[in-house]
């Protein structure tokens, strides 16, 4: 215990007495000066991560200096060697070190030869070092490099979790010091690229953990060719992650610059019970990959697939070396794909949306997702001064899932919801009685197909029939039919600018897709849409310079999930059985 406080007592003396303050009553001579400045400058370079200059001037100040001020340097001079990942050189100036002289140096010395221990691999033998020091009764300086260590040692025996929990743990004792930052990164770095890819994925992980796995995935199963593309994706879906500042810009210093698209895989389920929808998004896609004006077009195949031969197709098309894969469209293929991987090795335009959430790598979701219009209904509706609502939506999974997105946007914003019906075949009766209990609402939204919303509207009577009702896209097929949808006038609705506006290029698509598929745009129109912005979306997503563009079927923006939303949809309603803008 003696030895223990003498030693604690000659730590403090080290720490607090090694660099002597300059007299203030009087100009310090020049020398000091110079040394003070050469001083300054060392630790400049440390904190830079130029770690082998800064221990060359250490080194250089520490000849300068006198016994124990000189042992200060020449240790600060090994600790910049280590972190340079320069061992001969650190062992060599700690055998060159004067022990004798080294006052207070005894445990800061301990930490040197721990770190060395592990660096060649004599674990067993660190660990033991580093338990039998007591980091409680240290300054807080040393409680942190011993720290530091105790998590490396972690990563040595392959306790990632824990390690990369220490590490955190130490940058905020170290109130996120950029030099302990960057240390501790190389280190949580350095242990997962020891890993197989096997490895990675048997790590226990949190939202910190799965970043550094996924990053260090890339490097492992991806070719290098596509590094940069890929750590893109990366940066999207973990923007704020720890290795974002030293890590990635060390991955993608040295690799090519992105090139345009040379060849893309266009997967569809062309002769299954969706090809028809599948035959417009192709001829939707074409649309634009025949007009556009970019210079250099990648080439373009088209694959017929289905859930038995996706995973089959997918891997051919990329060892044939697609540089970019959009599809499927089926929902169930969509998933055996995105989930087969955690990390697609080219970039993925699902053209659908997964209930479950999908954490893929390279993976993005586009569709004309309900889910999206409830959200809007939900923002247009308040801003037009409505604050509680009446719910109807049709009984099933897609009644529910637009049931819930209209539910949270409504009441993030402070709407309430005083009623909600689930309607199934005798959704007059059912909806009748609905309407007659219902009070104190302003507003109903409607979910509904053109037959089903034609004999929903009319239901709405007496003191109801002035009550404003919302509804989705689907209330309307995209083509004029006044006869018919007067039944809906009042209702509004949102919808795409390509369906209520459509602008310059959009009319001319529109025009050349009419000609060649009068029938088949006339039902699927949207999905035409569907196919141009699928296009439009290749260079975006492979850039990701920004992260929203202006559609065919919305203002779009990808986010950390790698879901494209369909936002700023125009809001009309209808006069006459005409469907009219109301922005």
């Amino acid at each position: 215990m003696m030895f223990i406080r003498i030693l604690t007592y000659s730590l403090i003396l080290f720490l607090f007495g090694c660099t002597q303050p300059l007299p203030k009553d009087e100009p310090p001579p020049e020398a000091a000066i110079k040394l003070q400045a050469a001083i300054d400058a060392a630790e400049q370079l440390e904190k830079q991560g130029n770690y082998q200059k800064a221990a060359q001037n250490y080194l250089e100040i520490a000849a300068q200096t006198n016994p124990p001020t000189r042992q200060g340097y020449q240790l600060s001079a090994i600790k910049a060697f280590l972190k340079a990942d320069k061992f001969k050189e650190a062992k060599a100036e700690l055998d060159k070190l004067s022990v004798s002289e080294s006052v207070g140096l005894e445990i800061p010395l301990e930490l040197v030869h721990i770190q060395i221990d592990l660096a060649e691999q004599r674990v067993s033998k660190a660990w033991d070092r580093l338990k039998a020091i007591d980091s409680s009764i240290l300054p807080k300086p040393l409680q942190i490099e011993h720290q530091q260590i105790h998590a490396q040692a972690q990563v040595a025996k392959g306790n990632l979790l824990k390690a990369i929990a220490e590490f955190q743990s130490i940058n905020q004792l170290a109130n996120s010091d950029p030099v302990i930052l960057r240390e501790n990164n190389k280190y949580i770095w350095r242990g997962l690229s020891a890993l197989k890819v096997s490895e990675l994925n048997s790590v226990p992980q949190n939202d910190v953990v799965s970043g550094w796995i996924a990053l260090a995935e890339i490097t492992k199963a991806s070719p290098q060719k596509h590094w940069r593309q890929n750590i893109k994706n990366w940066q999207l879906r973990f923007g704020k992650h720890p290795a974002t500042e030293h890590i990635v810009p060390h991955l993608v210093q040295n690799l090519p610059p992105l090139t345009p698209l040379k060849e893309v895989a266009l997967l569809l389920p062309l002769s299954g019970k969706f090809g028809a929808r599948a035959l417009a998004v192709q001829n939707g896609f074409f649309a634009l990959a025949e007009t556009g004006f970019e210079k250099n077009k990648p080439s373009i195949k088209v694959h017929d697939i289905n859930a038995d031969n996706i995973l089959q197709v997918y891997q051919t098309v990329v060892d044939d070396g697609a540089d970019f894969v959009v599809g499927p469209l089926e929902k169930g293929t969509l998933e055996l794909l995105a989930t087969h991987k955690t990390l697609l090795p080219v970039p993925t335009l699902g053209l659908n949306h997964l209930q479950t959430p999908v954490l893929t790598g390279n993976f993005y979701q586009f569709s004309l997702s309900p889910e999206d219009e409830a959200r809007v209904v939900a923002a247009r509706a308040w801003v037009d001064g409505h604050r509680t609502a009446l719910l109807l939506v049709p009984e099933g999974q897609f009644g529910e899932r637009v049931l819930e997105a209209f539910i949270i946007a409504w009441e993030e914003q402070g709407g309430e919801v005083v009623s909600q019906h689930r309607y199934g075949n005798n959704f007059k009766t059912s909806i009748s009685k609905v309407l007659r209990g219902v009070k104190e609402v302003d507003m109903a939204f409607m979910l509904a197909f053109p037959q089903v919303a034609r004999k929903i509207r009319p239901l709405f009577k007496s003191k109801l029939s002035d009550l404003p009702i919302y509804s989705t896209s689907h209330l309307y097929n995209g083509t004029l039919n006044p006869k018919r949808d007067a039944k809906l006038n009042g209702v509004k609705f949102v919808d795409m600018s390509w369906i209520l506006a459509p602008d310059e290029n959009g009319q001319e698509w529109q025009s050349s897709l009419q000609k060649s598929w009068p029938k088949e745009f006339k039902k699927y129109k949207r999905l035409f849409a569907l196919g141009i912005d699928a296009y439009t979306l290749l260079s975006k997503l492979q850039q990701l310079s920004q992260l929203e563009w202006q559609g065919q079927t919305g203002y779009l923006s990808v986010d950390h999930k790698g879901i494209i939303h369909r936002e700023q949809l125009r809001l009309a309603h209808f006069v006459e059985g005409k469907p009219q803008l109301l922005d």
